[in-house]
């Protein structure tokens, strides 16, 4: 079934671009996408953000690209854009055109790729660190495709919406009351010598930086554990921080009441200078 005339804003779009209101990546969210941080015109982390890419596709039942289809994707993009360092790739991958909850049997697949400007925020969310609070909006858990980042983000947008805006991160349980993540991040704490985050087998975004972190933090001699715990397990602890491919760690420097050390903990401040020598932090 194909689209006989498409209005945007009220204006007639090309022949051209009517495929994308046949995509179900539109439509349904039926797809998946990576974010990347690109410095000096090299993908950070690229073959872990590749992998779960594939993961997530295996898991959904998309076909999945050859890793070279992605690496010729980039470098096409690199050659038709305005050299920038850094800035932010995006690639996406739907199942393609299609109508109708069920998908279709034999799905064409479409790659999306992007390249962005680096997101402007503010020095301080890096030093001293930012103010949190747990978020009303409960994230969905329970079911295997709930662990895969797909296009369909409306349990984070909401979530953003009933976070006050002085928050720049918040702190998502789940139905039950467990720490999960944070709306666009991973959640860690630090105790002593250990290294905290939550379990996300049935739920939750399990982050590329996430998985460098903990491996980073064996390095140095922390025990790394993953816990299925409510938020009073926090009260206990020395540090707290978020995580993710762009901005590497926000360390908490106020939630529940209670002042933290921000960037001044131990490992919030190795996790930063770390971070900032392969090229994430504040924009240079």
């Amino acid at each position: 079934m194909s689209a006989r005339a498409v209005l945007v804003d009220g204006e007639a779009i090309a022949t051209t671009a009517e495929m994308l209101f046949e995509e179900r990546g539109l439509h349904y969210g039926d797809g998946l996408f990576e974010t990347i941080a690109l410095v000096n015109g090299r993908p950070l982390f690229w073959e872990a953000h590749l992998r779960r890419l594939s993961r997530g596709a295996s898991i959904l039942g998309i076909p999945i690209p050859a890793a070279g289809d992605w690496e010729a994707d980039l470098s096409r993009l690199q050659a038709l854009s305005e050299p920038l360092s850094p800035c932010v790739l995006k690639l996406m991958l739907t199942r393609g055109p299609g109508w109708g909850y069920a998908p279709p049997a034999m799905p064409t697949p479409r790659r999306y790729a992007v390249i962005l400007p680096w997101p402007d925020r503010p020095d301080a969310n890096w030093r001293p660190g930012i103010r949190t609070a747990i978020c009303p909006t409960p994230l969905a858990t329970g079911a295997p495709y709930l662990t895969v980042k797909s296009l369909n983000r409306l349990n984070q947008i909401q979530a953003r919406r009933a976070l006050p805006p002085e928050y720049p991160e918040g702190i998502l349980l789940d139905g039950k009351g467990c720490l999960r993540e944070g709306i666009m991040s991973n959640l860690f704490w630090v105790e002593g010598e250990q290294l905290y985050t939550p379990r996300l087998d049935d739920g939750g975004i399990a982050g590329i930086q996430r998985a460098a972190i903990m491996d980073q933090g064996r390095s140095w001699g922390l025990e790394v554990r993953e816990r299925q715990v409510g938020p009073e397990a926090l009260e206990t602890a020395d540090e707290l921080f978020f995580c993710n491919s762009l901005i590497g760690i926000w360390p908490v420097r106020h939630f529940a009441a209670r002042s933290w050390p921000g960037s001044t903990g131990p490992v919030a401040a190795a996790l930063l200078e770390w971070g900032e020598g392969i090229g994430l932090g504040p924009c240079p």
